[in-house]
């Protein structure tokens, strides 16, 4: 029984740190998708952002565009021409006014890619100064968070098992990578695993990966917009000589809020990490269980602001920009319930196959409720019942066959965990032990004795014997 709740606990904190690995692998994803972390291609280092606006095809896409945008240019220069000669008052531009709108935008047509590859950079280089400042584990250990880690210590916060006095510096250890969280046998050593609360650690790693996914998808969505953004660049910029800049305008404004919406993720997730390290020292409440609640709810929070921060950053662009931001983060919040609904869905039923196995699956498809299945995994017995034989076996049957029976009993207790999970492999265990020491088969069975029924054939043996 040791054996298997150990093997139990084993898998829990597998599950975890699993699911943990996933975050951290996001989360390096963000440096890349952000333009922080350089990639390589051809051998030369880049951004990836940099790379699709130079890439060959999206040139060629802006040359044609701007060979369209030149060509509306003069059609709204004639229109706003026309539009001059019948307007009075206010309204009457002159054509010497009209004519220098025109090369004004004829101008911005050549400084919009150059100025905004270059914000790229020069934001990308201001931004990683920024990043590595706010990450105190960096400059202090010369390593980086990990959010593995950061789950470890608070879920463990009451299983550590280690030297008391070296207690903080393992912790940063674990935290900054030095330590493997991903080791079950490097964890072991410093923590019981029986005594971590793993209701903290698999509920909150599976919200912040929910929420690091819709991060990321920010991320990709945000190069596709950037990119659309500068290929239709010159027909925003053809309109500048009939509306005096205000469709260029919302522009400039979406285009620097995405451009810096990126960002404010990154500097919110290095937020996340200054704060919640600090969290696992204040005694909210003397129940262990409440503090539990509390550092759940602040892992939430804090991974709904790395989710948020784009918003922030957009509505500083302008007002417009921070409508377009906030509708799509609505959108996105949705999906990500939809989404977290789905993986809850999903892990409710790997969890109740691996813990009732095919009766469990079987109950909740004919009930559709989870709880009657795990109710049925849990009551109903997983071996068949019998009735105790007449004769007594032989000691031929019983001690010859009882080599078959103890080779055959873990390919019957791999059947035993398919038919009724963890529970019914544990409930079976007891009666394939007994059969190896009295039964006369010679393959392992899981039998249990229904003293009811054994009740009534002894009753009815009794009976044959006073009527003979």
């Amino acid at each position: 029984m040791d054996f298997l709740t150990n093997w139990i606990f084993e898998l829990l904190y597998g599950f975890q740190k699993t699911i943990c690995y996933v975050i951290d692998f996001i989360r390096e994803i963000f440096y890349t998708l952000a333009g922080i972390q350089p990639i390589t291609i051809d051998g030369e280092q880049t951004d990836l952002l940099s790379h699709f606006l130079l890439s060959d095809t999206v040139k060629q896409t802006f040359f044609y565009i701007f060979l369209i945008a030149v060509i509306l240019l003069v059609v709204f220069v004639l229109i706003a021409i026309v539009r001059s000669e019948y307007a009075y008052g206010e309204n009457k531009k002159s054509k010497a006014l009209i004519f220098g709108k025109a090369m004004q935008s004829f101008a911005i047509f050549l400084m919009v890619p150059f100025i905004l590859i270059a914000g790229i950079a020069l934001t990308n280089a201001v931004m990683g100064a920024i990043n590595t400042s706010m990450n105190p584990y960096m400059l202090e250990a010369g390593g980086q968070a990990t959010i593995g880690g950061q789950i470890l210590i608070t879920s463990g916060q009451h299983a550590y098992i280690g030297d008391p006095g070296q207690q903080a510096a393992i912790e940063q250890m674990f935290l900054t990578g030095q330590l493997d969280y991903f080791d079950i046998s490097v964890v072991s050593q410093y923590y019981n695993l029986r005594s971590i609360n793993f209701l903290i650690g698999i509920l909150g790693s599976i919200i912040i990966m929910v929420m690091f996914v819709m991060s990321a998808v920010t991320f990709i969505q945000r190069i596709f917009d950037i990119v659309l953004l500068f290929i239709i660049s010159p027909v925003s910029v053809s309109t500048i000589p009939v509306d005096d800049g205000d469709r260029f305008k919302t522009w400039r404004n979406i285009t620097i809020s995405k451009v810096l919406s990126a960002y404010g993720i990154i500097l919110s997730m290095n937020l996340f990490f200054i704060i919640i390290p600090q969290i696992q020292g204040i005694t909210f409440f003397t129940d262990t269980f409440k503090n539990g609640i509390v550092q759940i709810l602040f892992l939430i929070g804090g991974a709904y602001s790395v989710t948020k921060a784009n918003l922030l950053i957009a509505q500083l662009t302008g007002e417009a920009a921070g409508r377009n931001a906030t509708s799509e983060m609505i959108a996105n919040a949705r999906h990500g319930m939809n989404n977290a609904r789905a993986i809850g869905g999903t892990g409710m039923a790997l969890g109740g196959a691996l813990l009732g196995g095919r009766k469990f699956l079987n109950t909740r498809k004919s009930t559709k409720s989870s709880f009657k299945g795990f109710k049925d995994s849990f009551t109903t017995p997983t071996s068949k019942p019998y009735t105790n034989k007449s004769a007594e076996p032989s000691k031929l049957a019983k001690f010859g066959k009882m080599p078959g029976r103890i080779a055959t009993m873990p390919i019957g207790m791999i059947k035993d965990f398919v038919e009724g999970g963890i529970v019914g492999m544990g409930k079976n265990i007891g009666p394939r032990m007994k059969n190896i020491a009295t039964g006369d088969s010679m393959i392992n069975h899981a039998q249990f004795i229904d003293k009811k029924a054994k009740s009534n054939l002894n009753k009815e043996q009794t009976n044959n014997e006073n009527n003979t």
